[in-house]
């Protein structure tokens, strides 16, 4: 695989990492044009032939202008659980990405856990209409301290539902059973920009692949319950810290 091959393929993962990283799509997708542009830049002013990036090093990359984006202390210790929770990247990869020792990162993934533990517990609404997959969207959140006011199955009983529970999060799968859309229902119900929405989809392509398009915060199908987890905590975490600068 050629290098710009290997680089494209990559681009929408990194936009999920940067734009759960920072909480918007705007500034994550910010963050990798930097990140591709010095790529860029490297193979202009070269000579050498261009030496393939491992997945890790674009990360690293991108990961470099995170730092410049981030407004709280814990932080980088959150983008370690993105890393190996949603990304799938190994412990060594992910401390390769944000330049400490195993050790260190194992103590940062413990401080952002107990960050999600202790700042996040949250009403939450879910829109989905599997309901094994509803019932384990459920139990991790519950385990996770959040309290779950609401399952919707279809788009307009998701739109009653969020007007009259009114959550502080919403678990919104896109495609539901009866043909209707997640993303109708929450455009229709049109929330405070402090509930942030998560979006479930087998599909994480699809949504990730134009720049400034698409939802800050994506779960692929399948998940684990840390992925789950970090994404939640991520979420809920940006909008505490983002109504702080207000």
């Amino acid at each position: 695989m050629s290098v710009a091959a290997q680089v494209e393929e990559c681009i929408p993962y990194l936009r999920r990492y940067a734009r759960a990283a920072t909480g918007s799509t705007i500034s994550g997708d910010a963050c990798v044009e930097l990140a591709l542009q010095s790529i860029l830049d490297g193979a202009l002013g070269s000579s050498l032939p261009i030496t393939q990036p491992t997945r890790a090093e674009l990360y690293k990359l991108v990961d470099i202008h995170l730092d410049h984006v981030s407004y709280s202390g814990d932080s980088k210790a959150r983008r370690a659980i993105l890393l190996v929770a949603m990304e799938g990247l190994s412990n060594s990869e992910a401390g390769g990405v944000l330049g400490v020792e195993s050790d260190e990162l194992d103590g940062m993934i413990t401080t952002a856990q107990a960050a999600f533990q202790s700042k996040t517990a949250a009403a939450m609404l879910i829109i989905e209409d599997e309901a094994l997959i509803s019932a384990q969207l459920k139990r991790m959140a519950e385990n996770a301290g959040h309290t779950v006011v609401g399952i919707a199955t279809r788009a307009a009983e998701a739109v009653q539902m969020g007007r009259d529970l009114q959550p502080d999060l919403v678990l919104c799968d896109i495609h539901l059973g009866d043909g209707s859309l997640g993303t109708d229902a929450i455009a229709e119900l049109d929330l405070p920009t402090s509930v942030p929405v998560v979006y479930i989809t087998a599909y994480p392509e699809k949504y990730l692949s134009t720049a400034n398009e698409g939802p800050s915060y994506l779960v692929t199908k399948p998940f684990n319950p840390e992925y789950v987890q970090a994404i939640i905590g991520h979420a809920l975490l940006n909008e505490v810290i983002e109504a702080s600068r207000l």
